[in-house]
């Protein structure tokens, strides 16, 4: 099991891309606000992802600090990569063509 986790602060906006090079893995996205009153928002749904789907994109905008959780687990024993990059786009530095 892999597991990114991706800091954000209020307001801002994270994207990412995702690309699994060998089978298939199951996936899934949720956000976890650091306040701990508040409630865990599931991004994106577990699902199975494989080599021949090319990248998977999201973006999440945060209304609060906290963390996006990307989750991957490895069903087989086989060997498998998995690529991602993300971007963080800052609510405060952005004009209104963001």
């Amino acid at each position: 099991m892999l597991l990114f986790f991706l800091e954000t602060k209020a307001g801002s906006t994270l994207v990412w891309d995702l690309t699994v090079i060998g089978w298939e893995v199951n996936y899934k996205e949720e956000f976890v606000p650091s306040n701990e009153s508040s409630y865990t928002i599931i991004v994106k749904k577990e699902r199975r992802i494989g080599w021949q789907e090319g990248s998977v994109r999201n973006s999440f905008k945060s209304n609060e600090p906290g963390k996006v959780v990307i989750t991957i687990e490895n069903g087989q024993f086989r060997r498998k990569r998995v690529l991602y990059r993300y971007k963080i786009k800052d609510a405060s530095l952005c004009s209104s063509s963001c």
